[in-house]
């Protein structure tokens, strides 16, 4: 089962990402944060796939949960990153990259196309 963390403090979109993976059997949204802390906290007690964050969130940033990840010695894999958000302009695009973000996608142009990266990952791991 491929473990996925969703950081967003918006309710509609988490309920939308949720919803748009609801079919993907593969796929367990394990756990749901809204603050990068809440984020940092679960990636320090559990082992995920892959994180999908916002990059403004309601306390803290999604570039907050991505140092804390990159900063990590995990004894496994650590997970790809995925930014879906509304700032994606090239300077967040770039900071991004530079900090080893996998995928970077602009919530109102690119959403769909996020959502297939997910699923993407979850079939080819099981």
């Amino acid at each position: 089962m491929y473990r996925l963390l969703l950081v967003e403090d918006s309710a509609l979109i988490r309920d939308v990402i949720v919803e748009m993976l609801h079919d993907c059997n593969q796929l367990d949204i394990k756990d749901i944060a809204t603050t990068s802390d809440e984020a940092i906290d679960l990636l320090n007690k559990r082992q995920y796939d892959m994180i999908v964050l916002d990059i403004e969130l309601a306390k803290g940033t999604g570039f907050d949960v991505v140092r804390h990840t990159r900063q990590q010695d995990y004894p496994f894999k650590a997970p790809d990153i995925v930014m879906l958000t509304n700032h994606g302009n090239s300077y967040y695009r770039n900071l991004a990259q530079n900090m080893g973000v996998e995928y970077f996608f602009d919530k109102s142009l690119q959403f769909d196309e996020c959502i297939d990266v997910i699923q993407q990952h979850a079939s080819e791991l099981n």
